[in-house]
Parts: C-alpha cells; structure tokens; sequence
C-alpha cells in the first residue's frame, strides 16, 4: 500500500511539473495541444469552403451554353454572368476583414456561408436572367467573408509547425476542386431534364447542376455549427479564459486525456488597449484597423500598393477571363465539330459558334443547344489538371530563379501562349496553349500574392492581402465584361488583350524606391488599355 502511494504521489507531482503557472504565448499553447483527431477533423471540414470556393466562382462559366436558350442569353450576357460574382466580391472586398476582426471567425463562417447558400439556391431555381444575375451578385457580397474568415479559422488552430502543412493541403483541396468541377458538370448539364415545379416554373438540367454547387457552401455552414471560436481570435480580443477552453477541449480529443491534464494554465495576455469589461470592443477594433488603413496609404507604402493593385488588376483581367470563357470557347469548337462533320477552321471561324446559335423554321426562329459536349468536359478537365501538374513543378523553379525572375517570365510566358491561341487551327492547339496559358498565369498570380506578402510588413500584411484580391477579382469583373465586346469587334482583339494584359514586372527591393522599370511598365499597360477601349469604342455599334 505505501508502495502504491508513493507511485500515485510521483505521477501527480510529475503531472504537476508538467504544468507551468507562467504565462504561455499563443504558439506554445497551441503547440501543446498536439495534432489529431480534431485536426484530422478540421481539414474533413475545410474540403467543403474548398469546393465552395471553387464552385461560386465558376459555375456559371459551364451553365452559359446549356442555359443560353432557357434565359435568352446574348454574348454579352454571358459576360456579366461570368463576372457578376467578382462585382460582388469587389463592393464587400474591404469591409470583410473588418467584420471578421469584430464578430469573430465562426459568427461570419457559419452565418456568412448560410446566407450565400440561399442566395446561391435562389440563384439555381431562377427562371429568368435578371433574377440569376441579381442573386449571385447577392451570394458574392456576401461569400467574400467566409473565404477568408475559414482560411484564417483552419491555421489559428496549428503551430508554426504545421501551418504550413495545413495550408498545403487546402491548396491540393482547392485543386481537386476545380478538377472535380467538369466532372460534375459532365455529369449534370448534358442531360435533358425539365421538370416542372408545381406548375409555376421549370427546373432543367443546369438548374440542378447550380443547387448541386449552392449545396456545398451549406453544408460548410453546417459543419462550422459544431467547431468552436478560433483560440487565436479569443485571445486577440482579450477573452483568454474562453481560449483556454477551447485549447483543453481540442488537447483532450487530440491525445484522449483528460482537458485538465493540459500543461499550460495560463495564456499571456496580448491585448494592449482594454474597455472596462476588459475585452476589446467593436468600437476598438473599428479604431485600430481604420489607423492601419491610413497607414498603408501614406510614404513608404503607397508606391508599393499602386504597382501591387494595378500588377493585380491587369494580370487577373488576364487570367481569369480566360480561364472561365474556356468552357466556352470549347463549347463553340465542339459545336463547328459537329456542323462540319467533325473538321476543324482556324480559331477564328470556331470562334463564330461561341455566339447563341437559332435554326430558322418556316414561322420563326429556334434556339438550339449542342447535347454532345463531352469533348468540352475534358478538355476544361486538361486545363484544371495542367494547372496543378503547373504548381507541382513551379516549387524548384522559385528556389532556382527567385520569385521575382520567375513571375516575370511566367507573365512573358502566359502572354505568349495567349496570343498564340489565335494561329490555332485544331482542338488539340487550342487546348494545349490555352491550358498552358492559363496554368502558367495562375502560377505567375500566386507568385504576385508572395511578392505582396514580402512588400508589407507583418501589421499591414492583412489590408495588403485585401486590397490585393479586391483589385485582383475587379480585374476579373472588368476582363469578363470587356471580352464579350471584343469578340464582336474582331477575332484578334480578345487574344490581344489577354496576351497583353499578363505583362508586368516586380520590384526587388521591395521596401526602397521603385525602380524607374516598374513606373514604364505600369505606364504602358495602362496606355495600352486606354487605347483598346477606345478602339472598341469606335469600333463597335451602339
């Protein structure tokens, strides 16, 4: 008996030394809380934001084709579905981080994805194109929020150790995602549904391709139900008792001890301004992240944010345009295939069948919709796949010629393989330069986004990032609604400006003068897009 005493009285002593009465930092707390089953958890979870992520952004580019004689579409309305969601994501893009900051990560996950999703199923049932085009400008207002809010969610529960890893592994989501996403469309659009919803509309095949994809955003709110409040966050806003909790309960489930067995007892305390109850209020908060605001907007920062947004702005009216009219231009090739028994044009007479095709009867006219796509499916399925394979061997290539030598040559490159989609003549050239073209952009877009991270320091970093992806998503906007206008003025002009708008060039020494390059290079692209908007001013009819 006084053997086991004693034995019971070591372990306690032992567990007891283990813990720590000092203040712990946020990295040694979460440290502490190991990694498990509540990790293995949080990445089951972050494969729906994944997806939803990729299917708000692209869905409407596979519906155009199979959508375009329900809802009476022109090819300018395909423009404005096409970037009608980055018009919402730009008029909410600032305002988010804020929010985010102020009500915390699970309110805007759980409440922001809930509230997409409506919009996104209202979107789907719609009958008309007014109605579809206003709902998911609704759902992009609204979605900017929980994009963020799950990325910073997900890496405020892992160390240093393993952050790293965990964003590696949204990113592999993020790419089967859009690898996931042709299938899906392959699996819906093609078939001949009309089903009749009590009498009042009719549901079709692109209609249940779209619920599918609203239904993913959620049941990413769903999950967030049930995970508690970023400790980081709980922390930042002076609420350290919750965190601790939060901390005890993921150690238990990681290690399957008790939540009282955690070693720290203590978190330091990291804020510096308090209200009287003792946690940072919205008032605070709204303080504090105006003054950062104003502060990235003033010497040294401002040249730095002119070249970040306007390097952004012009190379995602690149890049993205491209990567969601490809759907498109596929389909139009599919469809001169299929008039012409199987032969192939130049680009430019396949580019003629992108427009909505009728076949005149003896009393009017009927629209018509190709039903033999599959060749589109695969071919966008090319494009996804090329762009992963893409980041997979872009990994050496950064540590060989820097970030900035490669981004250059990534947007000389993206700019050649885009205007040479012009002096295609088959399906094969076209697929392969407009994959590679695309995959390549994206590459140079990521790099950009490291480029950015490197400009700002750490506090400023968050506001960077923001106006980064605003501009980025508004030269998204701008691309989409440009292209359509371009086709219609000639075959040349839209490959011209996707070529021309990936040229750009970094600064190396990011936080001392930029170079007198960088000032020539902005200057030029922007006469450039002057001058080919009032090219298309004159050149197309009112």
């Amino acid at each position: 008996m006084e053997v086991q005493t004693t034995n019971k009285n070591n372990i306690e002593d032992e567990n007891n030394d283990n813990k720590t009465d000092s203040p712990a930092s946020f990295e040694e707390a979460i440290s502490a809380t190991g990694f498990g089953k509540y990790n293995y958890y949080l990445l089951f979870v972050i494969c729906f934001p994944c997806l939803t992520n990729v299917f708000n952004n692209a869905d409407l580019s596979f519906i155009l084709s199979a959508a375009q004689c329900d809802l009476n579409l022109t090819l300018e309305d395909k423009g404005i579905l096409n970037g009608v969601m980055f018009a919402g994501m730009v008029s909410s893009g600032l305002i988010w981080g804020f929010l985010c900051d102020a009500f915390g990560r699970k309110n805007i996950l759980v409440y922001g994805y809930f509230t997409s999703g409506v919009f996104g199923l209202i979107a789907a049932m719609s009958a008309n194109k007014n109605v579809l085009i206003a709902a998911k400008f609704l759902s992009g207002v609204v979605i900017n929020g929980p994009f963020s809010a799950s990325t910073a969610h997900i890496a405020e529960f892992h160390s240093t150790n393993y952050r790293s890893i965990v964003n590696t592994t949204r990113g592999i989501f993020l790419s089967l995602a859009s690898l996931i996403m042709p299938v899906l469309a392959w699996a819906i659009l093609p078939r001949t549904w009309n089903i009749s919803v009590f009498g009042l509309f009719e549901l079709h095949s692109w209609n249940f391709f779209l619920i599918v994809c609203s239904l993913t955003t959620v049941v990413s709110g769903i999950f967030y139900i049930f995970l508690p409040e970023s400790p980081k966050y709980l922390m930042s806003t002076g609420r350290n008792k919750q965190a601790l909790l939060v901390m005890q309960r993921v150690y238990a489930l990681n290690t399957g001890k008790s939540g009282e067995e955690f070693p720290v007892r203590k978190l330091h305390e990291e804020v510096a301004r308090r209200s009287l109850s003792g946690q940072i209020t919205i008032k605070d908060t709204l303080i504090h992240e105006l003054k950062e605001f104003k502060k990235i907007f003033h010497h040294p920062y401002l040249l730095s944010v002119a070249l970040v947004v306007f390097n952004d702005f012009t190379l995602m009216s690149s890049v993205n345009t491209l990567k969601l009219w490809l759907p498109s231009i596929f389909q139009s090739v599919s469809d001169y295939k299929y008039i012409h028994n199987g032969t192939t044009s130049s680009v430019c007479d396949m580019l003629q069948m992108i427009q909505p095709q009728n076949v005149s009867t003896s009393t009017s006219e009927t629209c018509i919709v190709a039903e033999d796509s599959l060749s589109v499916y695969v071919n966008t399925f090319i494009a996804a796949f090329t762009r992963i394979l893409a980041f997979s061997i872009s990994t050496p290539f950064v540590k060989w010629m820097g970030v900035k030598t490669l981004n250059i040559c990534c947007c000389f490159l993206t700019t050649i393989f885009n205007v040479a989609i012009y002096f295609a003549y088959d399906e094969t050239t076209i697929t392969t330069l407009s994959s590679v073209g695309t995959a390549i952009g994206s590459v140079a877009g990521n790099l950009l986004l490291s480029l950015t991270l490197e400009m700002f320091p750490t506090t400023l970093r968050t506001i960077a990032i923001s106006l980064h992806y605003t501009f980025g998503r508004a030269g998204t906007l701008m691309g989409n609604i440009i292209f359509p206008h371009l086709i219609n003025a000639g075959c040349f002009p839209p490959f011209l400006f996707i070529g021309i708008s990936s040229l750009g060039k970094k600064k190396r020494k990011f936080l001392n003068l930029v170079n007198i390059a960088d000032i020539l290079c902005c200057f030029y692209k922007l006469f450039f897009m002057l001058q080919l908007a009032r090219w298309v001013h004159f050149c197309i009819p009112a």
